[in-house]
């Protein structure tokens, strides 16, 4: 088995719900199950963010329910789609949703489970304007199917870039995720990583951060030094994610060993 690594990056505009994550680094979703057939899509995922940036959410939603809206990660337009929030809290939501394909319709899970068949496993996570996703591939050959067809499914505003196709390293260390740490923790290290804070040497303090993202240099500065702690805490030893600066050149998909 290998994991193929890839993300969609979406341009302003393109998706409503897009918009929201790109308007907002510090909203988040996880996808914690999917599973998909050639003709729907069921899954359950975690979504977490300030407060208001969920209530936002929950209305873009609900316009996606009412089959008034454009969604999904080609930007194709909903047939039929169905949810559920399980659980709502003021920092957090988990959303069970059902969507049935349509003809000419190409989101990514109906493709991958066209090409990849039963067995079919995969995750997904959204933040900023990026879509990412990991999918466990047996087959060499699918690798180009799937991205050959997801690149032409793309609608105006997405592009696809590939990041990794290797051992299943994300599927079998046990490591951590960033779940644990608040959405506005994660958003301070990202913009700190961001804006050079830990180059040596270093390309931007902590005010000059805080005055780009329009955060107070006390709170940027308190939440940096939480999710210091909560990282030194959990022994990191590699990193969260993977970036989507490390790209594969697509005309050259093989798989390493």
């Amino acid at each position: 088995m290998r994991e193929f690594v890839f993300t969609v990056e979406y341009e302003k505009g393109a998706d409503e719900a897009m918009d929201l994550f790109i308007e907002h680094p510090d909203l988040h979703s996880k996808t914690m199950a999917v599973h998909a057939t050639a003709d729907s899509m069921w899954r359950l995922d975690r979504v977490t963010g300030p407060a208001d940036v969920l209530e936002s959410f929950d209305t873009i939603i609900e316009k996606v329910a009412r089959g008034n809206a454009v969604v999904g990660m080609c930007g194709a337009p909903v047939v039929e789609w169905n949810y559920e929030v399980l659980s709502s809290t003021p920092n957090g939501r988990i959303i069970y949703s059902c969507r049935e394909e349509g003809d000419g319709v190409q989101s990514i899970p109906y493709v991958a489970a066209k090409h990849i068949g039963d067995g079919l496993l995969m995750q997904a996570e959204r933040r900023g304007n990026q879509y990412q996703w990991r999918l466990l591939i047996a087959d060499d050959d699918t690798v180009g199917e799937i991205y050959e067809e997801v690149q032409d499914g793309l609608s105006d505003g997405l592009s696809l870039s590939v990041q990794r196709i290797s051992e299943p390293e994300c599927w079998l260390e046990e490591g951590f995720g960033a779940d644990g740490l608040p959405p506005e923790q994660q958003a301070a290290l990202e913009a700190a990583v961001e804006f050079g804070y830990y180059e040596t040497p270093r390309r931007n303090s902590v005010q000059e951060i805080s005055d780009r993202i329009d955060v107070p240099g006390s709170t940027l500065q308190y939440r940096l030094t939480r999710a210091e702690a909560w990282l030194a805490k959990q022994f990191v030893s590699g990193t969260l994610g993977t970036e989507v600066e490390d790209r594969v050149d697509p005309t050259e998909l093989e798989l390493s060993a």
